[in-house]
């Protein structure tokens, strides 16, 4: 969800492994919330400041972020990624007692884009990719 709109180019999904405690899971969510919800952060890539600014869907339960990179292309946004990642296992492993240094704990981000075209999915759960849905045709 965007709230209030916007523009979006690559979505973010935070999992921790499944064999973590649910407490736990929440901790680490919210730390991680802590760590990257509205903050730009820069990493270098190729020699290159690469910036992005992950906006949380929602702060009650911080799992998916967006951002809106017209800068970068998709090997920009995967390589920031892939470094935010390192980054936040070295900054919150001792605050969780070395969990991924010892194999405790288990974190992924997985990034994804949003679809180019519309899809509508009726109430019958068929897909129509690019059609109008049937209050767009009555409102034409």
């Amino acid at each position: 969800i965007v709230r209030g709109g916007g523009k979006v180019t690559h979505i973010l999904k935070v999992e921790v492994a499944r064999h973590v405690s649910a407490e736990t899971a929440d901790r680490l969510q919210t730390a991680i919330y802590n760590h990257i919800a509205n903050v730009a952060i820069k990493i270098i890539g190729n020699g290159k400041p690469i910036t992005v600014t992950w906006t949380p869907a929602e702060a009650a339960y911080p799992t998916y972020y967006h951002c809106y990179s017209a800068t970068f292309n998709d090997g920009g946004v995967l390589h920031h990624t892939q470094a935010l990642l390192r980054q936040l296992i070295d900054r919150l492993d001792p605050d969780f007692n070395n969990g991924f240094t010892n194999g405790k704990l288990g974190v992924a981000l997985l990034v994804s884009k949003p679809l180019a075209k519309e899809v509508y999915i009726d109430s019958g759960g068929f897909i129509l990719l690019g059609a109008k849905s049937k209050r767009e045709e009555a409102n034409t």
